[in-house]
C-alpha cells in the first residue's frame, strides 16, 4: 500500500465498517444538526464575555454572532464547494472564539467555557469528516456527475493552511472585537482590512475544497489545479485497471503520482496508452506522460464502488495495477517547460 494516512482530515476511513456506514447513510444531517444547536452548546460559553462589552457594543458583538452562525447553517443546508470552505473555515473558528474567551476573558475555564470547547472541539471534527465533503461537492455537480473528494497535499497542512485560516479568523474577528469595545475608527478600518484578507484568503482556502475525482459518462477525471495545470480524463475505454497502489508503485518507471503526498491509501489507474498532462511543481510546470497515475481520494473505497457502478474495470484484488502486453513501460518521463 503506498505510504500515504489520514493527516488532517478525520473520517470514516479510519472507523470501523458499521460507522463508515452509517456516517455515509447520515450524509450532512450531522453537521446540521451540531451546527444548529451551536448556540446552546457554545453559545454558554461566550455569553458572560458578552456581558463584559459596553451595552452597545455588546449588542454589535452579538449580532456578528448570530449572523456568523447563519451563514454556516445556509451552508450546511445549501451544499456546494463554496459551503464547505465555509463551513470548514467557521467551525474551527467557533472553537477558536471560546478559546480566546477564556484567555482574555475573567474566570479562566468554567464550567460553561470547557463545554464550549468540547462542543467547538466536535463541530470542528464533523466538519472535517470526509463524507462532509463529498455530500459538499456533489452540491455543486452538474447532472449525471459523481464528485468524490481528494485529500489534501502533504505540503499545504504544514503551515500554509493554518497561517492562511488564522489571517481570515483575524481579519473575521478583530473589526467587530473593536467596534465591540467602542473603538469606532479603528474597528471601522479593521473591518475593511478584515475583508480584503478573508476575501484572498477565502480564495487561497477555496482551493483545497476544488480537489476531487469526477465521474462522467465517459469515465472519470482527475480535477485538482493546486498541482496540475489542467484536468486529467481518463476515458473509460483506456482504462485497463484501477484499485489500490501497492508500495513502491509511487516510485516505478512510467508512474505519475498526483497525490502531493497526501496521507491515505492511494488508489492507482493504469492505462492503456499513455497519457500526457502539466504538472505544477515549485512553481514551475514539468510536462508528464505516464501510463499509470496515483492520487489519494478521501473515500478509496467509495470511489471504487462508483467505479464499479460505472463499469471502470477493477484491478484484482492482492494485485498491482498492470499495463496490457505490448505496452511501452518507459512513459514516466518528466519534460521540464
Amino acid at each position: 500500500m503506498a505510504s500515504t494516512s489520514s493527516l488532517f482530515v478525520p473520517g470514516a476511513a479510519g472507523a470501523g465498517p458499521l460507522a463508515a456506514g452509517l456516517l455515509s447513510r447520515a450524509g450532512l444531517w450531522p453537521l446540521r444538526v451540531v451546527w444548529l444547536l451551536a448556540p446552546l452548546g457554545i453559545g454558554v460559553g461566550l455569553s458572560d464575555r458578552l456581558d463584559q462589552f459596553p451595552a452597545t457594543g455588546g449588542t454589535i458583538a452579538e449580532v456578528a454572532l448570530w449572523a456568523a452562525w447563519f451563514a454556516g447553517l445556509v451552508a450546511c443546508l445549501v451544499p456546494s464547494t463554496q459551503s464547505l470552505t465555509v463551513v470548514r473555515i467557521g467551525a474551527p473558528g467557533a472553537l477558536a472564539l471560546v478559546g480566546l474567551a477564556a484567555v482574555v476573558g475573567d474566570g479562566g475555564f468554567p464550567a460553561a467555557r470547557l463545554e464550549g470547547l468540547g462542543y467547538g472541539a466536535l463541530l470542528t471534527m464533523v466538519a472535517f469528516l470526509p463524507t462532509t465533503g463529498d455530500r459538499m461537492i456533489n452540491g455543486s455537480a452538474y447532472g449525471s456527475e459523481r464528485r468524490m473528494a481528494l485529500r489534501p497535499p502533504a505540503f499545504a497542512l504544514l503551515g500554509p493552511v493554518q497561517v492562511t485560516w488564522l489571517v481570515v479568523f483575524a481579519g473575521l474577528v478583530t473589526g467587530p472585537v473593536l467596534l465591540a469595545n467602542e473603538w469606532w475608527i479603528a474597528g471601522v478600518i479593521a473591518c475593511g482590512v478584515g475583508a480584503f484578507a478573508c476575501r484572498h484568503g477565502f480564495r487561497v482556502l477555496h482551493q483545497l475544497a476544488r480537489r476531487w475525482i469526477v465521474f462522467v459518462p465517459a469515465g472519470f477525471v482527475i480535477h485538482d489545479h493546486v498541482l496540475l495545470v489542467e484536468s486529467i480524463l481518463l476515458r473509460r475505454a483506456i482504462v485497463s485497471a484501477l484499485g489500490p497502489a501497492r508500495e513502491g508503485d509511487v516510485t516505478a518507471d512510467g508512474v505519475a503520482d498526483v497525490s502531493g503526498g497526501a496521507r491515505g491509501l492511494a488508489l492507482e489507474v493504469a492505462a492503456k496508452e499513455r497519457v500526457a498532462f502539466g504538472r505544477r511543481v515549485k512553481r514551475t510546470v514539468v510536462n508528464t506522460e505516464a501510463d499509470r497515475v496515483v492520487f489519494t481520494p478521501s473515500l478509496p473505497g467509495a470511489v471504487l464502488t462508483e467505479a464499479r457502478i460505472r463499469a471502470v474495470r477493477i484491478a484484482d484484488p492482492g494485485a498491482a495495477a498492470t499495463v496490457p502486453d505490448g505496452s511501452d513501460h518507459d512513459h514516466g518521463h518528466d519534460h521540464d517547460h
